[in-house]
């Protein structure tokens, strides 16, 4: 919290004078809803929400601030769900970007709450490390719905074909696990520790192109995002552990076809053992992917897996996890619609599969209306199937001013 009060603090020292330049705003109304396909209590959400896009462009200085107010009304009258989410989800603030942007000559600082994506990855994770995401939805959206902002020092410069990016996250956090009692719930014990992260972070990216390819190489040292469960006779714990990584990506066309990969190694990474203890272990992680236009339509495939050094059965955590995506996307219409179906395997704990259309019809530039379709199943454990009570249709109604 001091932190953020000096980030402020630093923000409004600056002059009135300063801001001299264009304002653009547009704030929004949207209302959604989403309902199970089977079981009771169907109608699992009902959000109502405010939100504002305020950009700010000046000859050295710019300010973007993205957000909105949320609130659920079926936290009134959902039997099914726990105090703790009511508490936690009924009525929420999402701030997707809130920071100034200076340019200083050959390099730009951005200070603020702010995204980073890393890689090259379509809605998966491997190299894509910095922010930590929202699982009050578990996967169901795409990743950047998600995604957290996080306060951070941010330096951006170029030279020829490379471009280098370096940053100071100000305030740890990590991913923000479904609340107990809530609609995708991990069955966690609700009375479990945390030691939550603390501290700062630090990331930096060098991109380039070099024979037709992008490329870039990664470096960060911090938090994994995701607890290692921990527990002996006095209780059960949620640790949350600091490592490093190293990666790279790149991406190369051949004609309407786009390869894409990524790799990386993570130091020293946090793993839970079957008997409550847990110890730290090498692993690498890496992603082939595939794109290929045809018309209207971007066909998508991709597999990541990984392995863990030193693994053995004593590990709570499976040594490989194969995962095969498969998606196409397209623009209907004359482009007032845009359609995407995908389908995601994955392949570890007795498989899973999550089976999702998504559709958006924008009539005009003011209104859009939004429906999705997600279907889970697989064993109860694994990744996917866990979930496999829980398919949905979820549909909003969006209105820019």
């Amino acid at each position: 919290m001091r932190r953020l009060i000096s980030t402020f603090a630093l923000i409004c020292s600056i002059p009135a004078a300063t801001f001299a330049g264009e304002w653009y705003h547009q704030p929004s109304i949207s209302l959604s809803a989403a309902q199970r396909l089977h079981g009771e209590d169907q109608l699992t959400s009902q959000v109502n929400a405010l939100g504002l896009l305020l950009e700010f462009q000046g000859s050295t200085l710019s300010a973007k601030f993205q957000g909105r107010v949320e609130y659920d009304s079926a936290y009134d009258w959902h039997d099914g769900y726990s105090d703790a989410a009511k508490d936690e989800y009924q009525s929420r603030l999402w701030v997707d970007d809130a920071y100034l942007r200076w340019f200083a000559g050959s390099v730009d600082l951005s200070l603020g709450y702010q995204k980073v994506v890393w890689g090259q990855a379509d809605d998966l994770r491997v190299v894509d490390v910095v922010n930590p995401l929202d699982l009050k939805d578990f996967v169901l959206f795409d990743i950047d719905d998600y995604r957290m902002s996080l306060p951070m020092l941010r330096a951006e410069t170029s030279f020829g074909n490379w471009s280098l990016d370096g940053m100071w996250i100000l305030d740890a956090k990590a991913n923000e696990l479904p609340a107990s009692g809530s609609e995708f719930d991990l069955g966690l014990p609700s009375d479990m520790s945390t030691n939550e992260p603390s501290g700062t972070e630090v990331g930096v990216r060098l991109q380039g192109f070099v024979a037709d390819t992008d490329v870039a190489f990664y470096g960060f040292h911090g938090y994994n995002d995701m607890p290692v469960i921990s527990f002996d006779l006095t209780g059960v714990s949620e640790d949350f552990h600091r490592e490093s990584m190293l990666g790279t990506s790149l991406s190369r066309p051949f004609g309407p076809v786009v390869m894409r990969g990524e790799w990386a190694f993570f130091h020293q990474r946090e793993f839970g053992y079957i008997d409550g203890s847990h110890s730290a272990h090498h692993q690498q992680q890496w992603l082939v992917g595939v794109d290929y236009l045809m018309g209207n339509w971007l066909i998508t495939g991709q597999y990541s897996d990984r392995r863990i050094a030193g693994w053995n059965d004593m590990l709570a955590t499976p040594e490989k996890d194969p995962l095969y995506t498969l998606s196409a996307d397209g623009q209907l219409a004359s482009d007032t619609i845009a359609l995407r179906i995908a389908v995601s395997h994955s392949d570890s704990l007795g498989g899973g599969q999550l089976y999702q259309s998504k559709l958006t019809y924008r009539p005009s530039a003011n209104w859009a209306w939004q429906l999705n379709i997600d279907l889970l199943d697989g064993e109860e454990t694994n990744f996917f199937g866990q979930f496999q009570d829980n398919d949905r249709i979820w549909t909003s109604v969006t209105y820019t001013f």
